[in-house]
């Protein structure tokens, strides 16, 4: 891998299980971006099929799941998928659900990390960007 480069995934992969707070059955499927697409969640069970940036303004609570949301829509537990592709140095990639919660797992990160291996993942032609921590951050219960 590239560390400098962007990355995406340079294939769609998937899989489907139940989502753990609600309990439905969905499918997720990881899809390939464009260069500083970033990271987006798109809900396919939903009419004009909306998109949320993964991305901190978009924030809305972390108790007992991160959630995320733009406008009335909402995806929650988004915290292992998101980890995953963190891990796997992925920086731009389409994240499709048919329901606002993605499948649980084993309750790790380790099924969507085997889901990107199954994709594998692509260099960019493009510098990947940092996030900078300036001053001390202090996180306290």
């Amino acid at each position: 891998m590239t560390a400098e480069l962007q990355h995406t995934l340079a294939k769609s992969a998937g899989f489907s299980g139940t989502s753990l707070h609600t309990g439905e059955k969905v499918t997720l499927k990881l899809q390939p971006a464009p260069v500083d697409h970033g990271i987006k969640f798109k809900r396919k069970d939903l009419a004009d099929e909306p998109t949320i940036d993964a991305n901190v303004a978009n924030l809305k609570t972390v108790e007992r799941a991160t959630t995320i949301g733009e406008g009335a829509v909402r995806v929650h537990t988004v915290e292992h998928v998101l980890s995953a592709l963190s891990a796997m140095g992925v920086d731009n990639a389409i994240i499709e659900m048919d329901a606002n919660e993605p499948p649980i797992g084993d309750g790790s990160a380790a099924p969507y990390v085997e889901v990107i291996k199954k994709a594998g993942t692509a260099a960019q032609e493009a510098p990947r960007r940092f996030f900078d921590v300036r001053e001390p951050i202090h996180v306290e219960s």
